[in-house]
């Protein structure tokens, strides 16, 4: 695991030294299917479905593009009359982007990449003990989907995309959020 991940930083470093461009920040909300904690199908043992994102985009060339992001997922909370059970998760994403058409405001893009998920579960039961035991896992997948840029102005873009997880724990996820446009940012300061 560390080697992949000195790997992928060693790429990303690399990806700046061969004359990309960062062009846009931002982030946005999502919204995915879920999935089943350790993959045992119990509704406390569920996933949360609503997210909050911070992407980045660099401009490798006029087609490629690779964006990173981290997404945090607000935490699923079921309570009963012995224990309240809380299932959190943080995702960590870097996509390929293969622009179709670069056109003047619109763009449409097929993405493929890595995805690292970080998940734990919190048993705490409300008797009197007041345990609390404590698990997580994580889990690598690959990034299937596709997305859209639209120009709103000069310094905003909106933007959508849909992708699916191949993992341990896969799901159908839709992102939709705002970018701003770095070269807009540069020339204004």
């Amino acid at each position: 695991m560390k080697r992949l991940i000195i790997s992928l930083l060693f790429i990303l470093l690399s990806l700046s030294a061969v004359n990309a461009q960062f062009t846009k920040i931002g982030g946005g909300i999502a919204y995915g299917t879920g999935y089943w904690f350790h993959e045992v199908e119990f509704e406390n043992n569920r996933s949360g479905h609503i997210a909050g994102f911070l992407e980045g985009i660099y401009e490798i060339t006029v087609p490629i593009h690779v964006a990173a992001s981290i997404t945090g997922f607000y935490p699923n909370v079921t309570k009963d009359v012995m224990y309240k059970t809380t299932v959190s998760s943080v995702m960590f994403d870097i996509n390929g982007h293969y622009v179709f058409n670069s056109l003047d405001r619109v763009e449409v893009y097929a993405l493929t990449g890595l995805d690292f998920l970080l998940t734990w579960k919190k048993d705490k039961y409300l008797e009197e003990t007041g345990e609390v035991f404590k698990e997580t896992d994580n889990a690598f997948g690959l990034n299937l989907g596709a997305g859209t840029y639209i120009k709103i102005s000069d310094q905003f873009d909106v933007f959508a995309e849909a992708k699916y997880i191949l993992s341990k724990y896969g799901q159908f996820m839709i992102n939709a959020g705002v970018f701003i446009n770095i070269d807009w940012l540069k020339k204004h300061e």
